[in-house]
């Protein structure tokens, strides 16, 4: 079944020329291989194992998690610190109109 389609491939009129092939094109090529590769190999697992839980995929999760979770706690605390430069700007505003005007 592959002869027929290396003698396609290898046509002449099949081919793209250098000015459609572009600057990077062997780099893309590679790229998009491997990520078919990858995909193709992870839809064969999950057919030959199914959605089974490793000791390695269970550490991972748990891991992930307790990341997601210190980001969050992260954010929350950062909340309150992002409107102290806008409160002294403020305050730097109210105090020179007094000094001013005053």
């Amino acid at each position: 079944p592959f002869v027929g389609l290396l003698e396609t491939i290898l046509r002449p009129d099949m081919r793209l020329n250098e000015a459609e092939k572009g600057r990077y094109y062997k780099i893309r090529n590679v790229s998009e291989l491997r990520t078919q590769y990858q995909c193709e190999y992870r839809l064969h697992l999950k057919h030959k194992l199914g959605n089974s839980q490793t000791p390695a995929s269970v550490t991972g999760t748990e891991l992930h998690q307790r990341v997601l979770m210190k980001s969050d706690n992260r954010k929350v605390e950062n909340s309150g610190s992002q409107l102290m430069p806008l409160l002294v700007i403020v305050v730097t505003l109210i105090v020179g109109f007094l000094w001013i005007f005053w």
